[in-house]
């Protein structure tokens, strides 16, 4: 049995798998576009996370030095909750000390558990100063400095 097959009709069906490919191609094409962005945040995410953990490691060798073994645990810990007393991270919250603690432990007779207490209680100070006022917290650590 032989079927006859019109130009025509061959013809509209070469036009919709043609169309069908393009539009395969250009799905295909979004779909790359997109897991190359994904792939490019997840990279920015990847590395944000290690720089804030490098920092990390920076500003608790910092702790460390300057409140040695008898208060680097307690201002660890107000550093950890930091974010619920200051509304800052573990991270602004150390740099925050470190910058003005060693005049403060030098004026408490080196007593550094005394220092930390009162470092957090600055802390706190400065963040209910900054959300009152309105003043950047910058502006408010620098007058404490």
């Amino acid at each position: 049995m032989i079927i006859a097959v019109s130009y025509t009709h061959l013809r509209a069906h070469e036009t919709a798998f043609a169309t069908a490919g393009k539009a395969a191609v250009k799905a295909g094409k979004v779909i790359v576009a997109g897991v190359a962005a994904g792939t490019a945040a997840m990279g920015k995410l990847v590395k944000s996370a290690l720089d804030g953990y490098a920092d990390y490691e920076q500003l608790e060798g910092g702790v460390k030095k300057l409140f040695g073994k008898d208060a680097q645990k307690l201002v660890m810990e107000y550093a950890k909750n930091a974010y619920k007393t200051a509304g800052l991270s573990a991270n602004e919250y150390m740099d925050t000390v470190t910058s003005f603690s060693a005049s403060l432990i030098s004026s408490l007779g080196n007593d550094t558990v005394a220092a930390a207490k009162y470092a957090d209680i600055a802390i706190a100070d400065m963040a209910d100063n900054a959300n009152t006022f309105g003043t950047s917290m910058e502006d408010i650590q620098n007058a404490y400095k």
